[in-house]
């Protein structure tokens, strides 16, 4: 038998996790919108409320003087997008922020039925309508029904073959008793995702087959073998999964994961390994004697250096490449000539220019600033390199360098729809191509990630505020990434929609006024700040006509999406389902661009992919090595997502792939309706 910890214990645990909490609301404080400067500020003593809880609020002034020189002030209380207020004319007065003051008010109780997604706060004075702030703050409501408490492991450390004991404290948070509920225990996984949902198998162990829980009962159900150490050759992070279903485990009603464990083999004792949120998995894979440069061996000179801004072009097209050729030898460069080449990737030229000859070069700091027109082949795509060389009197290369160019054919404006922040990685190429060719590009985000690593991040299960707190920081992560390929941020557009609820939301939840609850963030409407459209139902219309909406504003002459349906997760495959329908209902309404294209992922194991109606035609697009190596490093900035791995093993320059493989749906507008049925 084994004995659980006792509350001192779980009090001195529980303080990482206030901690997390504190970081996270300082990181939501750090990237929210900026208001006008004033005396005073207005405060939520919670980030995101439960339906049925107190909304509690407080006024600050930046002094006892500004305090008391304030006006009352009237709060009232809206839901985003909306004008009639749920409170109205709650009166307030600033006061003076005191270290340790609990001064919060509460403004309002939420009604059980209150609608989820993001409240904003008015500030009026009758008597002074300058001091008026209109979204003076905001918070959102979840509506979170079952709560699972806590995960409790009987180690931290097994060895292949050890029963694991597990006890789990599950809290009824609904308005009603809830019967039927299952309550099941197994390595870590989505339900969402097939491959997850494959590898744990039958290895999923009932703790509880129906459970009755009633309204604000906490209870805790435990097993003292409820999985077995897995057999491993080396030392290994585990973690484990308690989900709650329903009865006909169709739903869940939450899903939590514990601290991580370390398997070690039966035959050792070595505990070198690290959790997924270090930069190195372990010691032995930490470099410190090299780093990888971005260029072949015989043109690794400093000396040529190029302006790489533009390396994108189309067939046909005139490629202007500037260059700076530095003298950086001890020895004076005495009539050098400067000659510039294009040839393909391998030996073969397709043209030669002489830029300069009997051209002197000072030692240690000589510079020349040059500029090379070539005209690339216009019958069809590929990679292309510029070669410079620096040639003495003597016929000697004294210093050479080479620029890597890539020409294909690119539409007028693009429009990309990601399930998630992370998936525009496959679409790196004609992503920075666009932004090369000035072509208009606006990127879309469905999810915003909130499931994908947030016990991760935070190294215990998450609940709504973490969860809506990570999906604001993937989303960050995502207006990096494409700004590291040179996308605007007004050209980043997100939907807010739950990780892993796009087949619920697709197959089950039609219209508005039947929307899906989510499992971690706890609500039906799309609860993030600086959505495309605030509150978003999480029901299949609305968000089809807010992908609509997004196509009759760019009117793009190419749209990008997930392959249909793609392999694995569910919201890549919905991803797909919501553009294609958008695009059915508006090409019934207007004509097509002309050249209109619907491009997809390429799809890399057919066999196990189930089958389309449709046609398609393979395409390719060719990359530039400058390109190929932006797009290794936008994926650094994913660190939430295996970013700091990729960094820690960057391939280098021949190792970057020179193609992104892609296809065209050739029939999108017919079959419709075929994916609509579970």
């Amino acid at each position: 038998m084994f004995q659980f910890g006792n509350s001192a214990a779980r009090t001195q645990r529980a303080r990482p996790a206030a901690r997390s909490m504190l970081l996270a609301v300082a990181f939501l404080l750090s990237i929210a919108p900026a208001w006008p400067q004033t005396a005073w500020q207005v405060v939520t003593d919670k980030i995101s409320y439960n339906a049925g809880e107190p909304v509690r609020v407080r006024i600050v002034a930046a002094s006892s003087k500004e305090a008391s020189a304030a006006p009352d002030f009237d709060v009232t209380i809206r839901y985003a997008g909306e004008t009639k207020p749920w409170v109205d004319r709650v009166r307030l007065k600033p006061h003076e922020a005191t270290p340790g003051a609990d001064d919060y008010r509460e403004v309002w109780k939420i009604p059980e039925n209150a609608k989820t997604g993001r409240y904003e706060i008015d500030l009026t004075d009758p008597h002074q309508p300058a001091l008026n702030r209109a979204r003076a703050a905001s918070f959102a409501v979840h509506r979170k029904l079952i709560r699972i408490e806590r995960i409790e492991l009987d180690k931290t450390f097994y060895t292949s073959g050890d029963p694991i004991a597990c006890r789990v404290v599950l809290r009824n948070q609904a308005g009603r008793t809830l019967s039927g509920l299952r309550v099941e225990f197994s390595e870590r996984y989505w339900p969402w995702i097939a491959q997850q949902v494959q590898s744990v198998g039958s290895g999923v162990f009932t703790i509880v087959k129906s459970l009755e829980l009633k309204p604000g009962i906490e209870t805790e159900v435990r097993s003292g073998r409820a999985a077995i150490a897995k057999t491993v050759s080396q030392p290994t992070v585990q973690q484990y999964a308690v989900v709650v279903w329903d009865e006909a485990r169709k739903n869940v009603y939450d899903i939590a994961f514990s601290s991580l464990t370390f398997t070690q083999p039966t035959n050792g004792r070595d505990r070198t390994v690290y959790p997924r949120q270090y930069l190195y998995p372990n010691l032995a894979a930490v470099d410190t004697s090299s780093y990888r440069q971005f260029a072949r061996p015989e043109y690794g000179s400093t000396a040529v250096q190029f302006d790489s801004s533009h390396t994108m072009y189309e067939p046909g097209d005139e490629a202007r490449v500037k260059f700076t050729v530095v003298n950086s030898t001890d020895q004076p460069w005495r009539g050098v000539k400067v000659q510039a080449s294009l040839r393909a990737l391998g030996s073969a030229e397709f043209a030669r220019q002489t830029l300069g000859e009997g051209l002197d070069l000072k030692p240690r700091g000589g510079r020349l600033e040059q500029e090379v027109k070539f005209r690339l082949p216009s019958d069809s795509s590929g990679t292309y390199r510029v070669v410079v060389e620096v040639i003495s009197r003597e016929g000697e290369i004294l210093a050479a360098g080479q620029l890597e160019l890539a020409a294909n054919p690119l539409p007028d404006s693009i429009l990309l729809f990601c399930a998630h922040e992370d998936d525009d990685t496959t679409q790196s190429g004609i992503i920075r191509a666009a932004v090369e060719n000035h072509i208009p590009i606006h990127v879309v985000y469905f999810t915003s990630g909130d499931a994908g690593s947030c016990d991760r991040y935070y190294q215990h299960s998450c609940r709504p505020p973490e969860a809506l707190t990570f999906g604001t920081l993937r989303m960050e992560e995502a207006r990096a990434a494409l700004g590291h390929l040179g996308v605007p941020r007004e050209n980043i557009h997100f939907l807010g929609l739950p990780d892993g609820g796009s087949g619920e939301i697709w197959y089950r939840h039609l219209e508005a006024s039947n929307p899906y609850l989510s499992v971690l963030l706890a609500s039906d409407h799309a609860p993030y700040d600086g959505l495309e459209k605030p509150n978003l139902p999480y029901a299949r219309q609305p968000v089809v006509e807010a992908v609509k909406e997004l196509i009759k504003r760019f009117q793009p002459q190419v749209v990008i999406t997930a392959h249909p349906p793609a392999e694995g997760h569910i919201d890549h495959i919905v991803n797909n389902y919501f553009v294609v329908k958008a695009l059915q209902e508006w090409a019934r309404e207007a004509p097509l661009p002309p050249g209109f294209e619907l491009r997809v992922d390429r799809i890399y194991d057919p066999k196990e992919h189930p089958a389309t109606p449709y046609h398609y035609a393979e395409r390719s697009l060719a990359l530039s090595g400058e390109v190929a190596a932006r797009a290794q490093e936008a994926g650094w900035y994913y660190q939430s997502q295996e970013g700091n791995r990729s960094k820690a093993n960057p391939r280098d320059f021949s190792q970057l792939p020179r193609v992104q493989n892609y296809r065209v749906v050739l029939d999108w507008k017919e079959h419709e309706g075929w994916n609509e049925k579970d």
